[in-house]
């Protein structure tokens, strides 16, 4: 699992090589008036949550930090995925973790969720090919299909049945 999340990570690290700033930061309607960079910041903060909340035996994922630098600077983003990158070689996906959620627009009601860092990570993973299709609409409604490859933003098991169905 580590290995294919942190594949993920280097598709994303792919991108912010290629986007010009002023293109990470613009907005786009197709997308609900959000930005590439908005994006990759959602992404990112979940799995820094993910590795923080590893060695506190507590993931929320509703306290993010909503970073504005890595929002505006793919830079940044690719720095701090690197030290994503870095953190999840840290992680022991067997470990025991509580999902700590509140499922409610009066932010009323916690709940504390069993779970494990391996879940979790499955679900960061998951999130993340999630908010790619979305980037790669955005990115499409530019011009910048080009800087994403076929497979980008498309789970896995739709890959594995497109192949398949391709060899039929």
């Amino acid at each position: 699992m580590k290995s294919v999340a942190k594949g993920n990570l280097l598709q994303l690290k792919d991108l912010l090589t290629r986007i010009q700033l002023e293109d990470y930061n613009r907005k786009s309607e197709v997308i609900s008036g959000a930005t590439i960079g908005q994006h990759i910041r959602h992404i990112v903060e979940f799995y820094l949550l993910l590795i923080s909340g590893s060695f506190s035996d507590t993931i929320c994922y509703d306290q993010r930090k909503r970073s504005v630098q890595i929002e505006n600077d793919p830079l940044f983003a690719i720095q701090t995925i690197e030290r994503i990158l870095s953190g999840i070689d840290t992680l022991i996906e067997e470990n025991p973790v509580r999902l700590k959620a509140d499922f409610t627009t009066e932010g009323t009601s916690v709940l504390f969720i069993n779970s494990s860092v391996g879940r979790e990570l499955s679900y960061c993973l998951e999130h993340s090919i999630h908010h790619q299709a979305i980037i790669k609409a955005g990115l499409i409604a530019m011009g910048l299909k080009d800087f994403t490859d076929e497979n980008f933003g498309l789970a896995y098991s739709t890959q594995r049945y497109r192949n398949d169905s391709c060899a039929q």
